[in-house]
């Protein structure tokens, strides 16, 4: 039976149905006519199929159980960010530069994560042996701490004064923001397994107590690490291997993959053969640092030079960069810093490039993976546009949830939206579907 979408909006109220547009990721598929239709929407088509595996992750994340009206609740939120899907296109927001930059940075990186599952993947596999060595890491404590600095300048200006006699405590001070770091020398205070980045437990884990470490790279920075003590559990079963096996080969992804990708990564640099014109490298990286867009930034004198004679100039250069999103673009601050900021540019473009070329891009989990991130980045843009006062969407709900309703209206009263609500109230959901 169909009925309008102004029936069941009544159904569930417009709180929760704005929460679950916030909150719930999805993206709708209509290219299976043959597959149950639960709503239609103008011209496009929410099937069973495709609204399943979303519905139990949003049961999933709400914490509830199913019946009716969540059905209703998922059912009539999808429908709404199908109506802010066209919503942005009608109104051009698509075009925007800034969502059209966005949308590229979300394709590439992207494409990215599959370029390194192909590569990296293969050398995450572990042995039994190092699966066993994990299993005892994981029974053990650490008592942790660690000097810290953003970039690798400033964390090997650091160990160069701790080999120089310089009190830990003193370097503390002067290496974090934190006040409690600041004061405690970076006592971490005692960590598990999995508590911090997988590239700092490997380390830690490897020294004994009282070591010191040399720096790591994590994905906040630098650290120079040292243990200094460690509580161990020495009733170690079988059973609880085995049991835990499946986490365990989690985590040995996880610690072997950043490393496994920053060795690819600086083999792939090695090869490209990247050199720096270094007065334009200067002049490049003093306008941007002073924020001066002169002649100087635009012109075609080559800048970086690759070892198979193709190279870019200063304008080429400062268009890459200005893609870079806003927290990138402010992780430059000197001219090392700058420099490797470009060559890891250079590295992206080529990882890119290799994998248009296996055609990474063009199967099914790809494609809807992008679809996904990028409807999700659509509906937030067009909610947040909604309010212009941020005051308004974190102390006046009452205003949000009028200024929302106003909104959706709007949108229904201008499609054609029907849904066929027999499908909705006797489709058996089983909750092994995949999500």
């Amino acid at each position: 039976m169909q009925c309008l979408i102004k029936d069941l909006f009544h159904r569930w109220s417009l709180g929760q149905r704005l929460i679950a547009v916030i909150v719930v990721i999805t993206f709708l598929s209509c290219d299976k006519e043959d597959e149950p239709s639960l709503a239609e929407i103008n011209s496009n088509i929410i099937t069973l199929d495709s609204y399943l595996p979303r519905y139990k992750s949003f049961l999933s994340k709400t914490h509830q159980t199913d019946n009716l009206a969540n059905r209703y609740a998922l059912l009539n939120s999808l429908i709404d960010e199908e109506l802010i899907l066209e919503y942005a296109h009608k109104t051009a927001v698509i075009n925007d530069p800034t969502v059209v930059r966005e949308k590229q940075r979300i394709y590439d990186q992207l494409l990215l994560n599959q370029y390194f599952i192909y590569k990296i993947q293969p050398q995450t596999e572990s042995t039994e042996q190092e699966l066993r060595r994990l299993f005892t890491w994981s029974k053990t404590t650490m008592h942790v701490r660690h000097l810290f600095a953003p970039d690798l300048e400033s964390i090997n200006l650091l160990q160069d004064k701790l080999y120089q006699g310089a009190p830990w405590l003193e370097l503390a001070k002067s290496s974090f923001s934190d006040p409690v770091l600041k004061d405690n020398g970076g006592d971490l205070g005692w960590i598990n397994m999995g508590d911090m980045d997988p590239a700092f437990e490997v380390v830690a884990y490897n020294l004994k107590d009282s070591e010191i470490s040399s720096p790591v790279k994590t994905r906040y920075g630098y650290s120079i690490i040292q243990v200094i003590e460690r509580g161990k559990n020495l009733f170690l079963t079988e059973q609880d291997f085995q049991l835990e096996k499946d986490w365990l080969k989690l985590m040995a992804t996880q610690y072997k993959k950043m490393p496994a990708i920053r060795s690819y990564t600086d083999s792939v640099e090695k090869a490209l053969g990247i050199s720096f014109n270094k007065d334009e490298l200067k002049e490049l990286f003093l306008a941007i640092i002073d924020k001066k867009e002169t002649q100087k930034i635009y012109n075609n004198r080559q800048l970086v030079h690759f070892a198979d004679g193709h190279f870019w100039t200063v304008r080429q250069t400062y268009k890459k960069l200005n893609d870079l999103s806003s927290r990138q673009f402010k992780r430059i601050h000197s001219l090392d810093n700058f420099t490797d900021i470009i060559s890891g540019l250079a590295v992206q473009e080529k990882f890119l490039h290799d994998a248009e070329v296996l055609n990474l891009s063009s199967n099914n989990i790809f494609t809807d993976l992008f679809e996904h991130h990028y409807h999700n980045y659509l509906i937030k843009l067009c909610i947040e546009k909604l309010y212009n006062n941020e005051s308004l969407l974190n102390h006046n709900p009452d205003i949000v949830r009028s200024v929302y309703k106003d909104f959706r209206d709007g949108l229904a009263d201008n499609a054609t939206i029907s849904i066929d609500s027999t499908v909705v109230k006797k489709f058996i959901f089983n909750l092994e579907i995949s999500s």
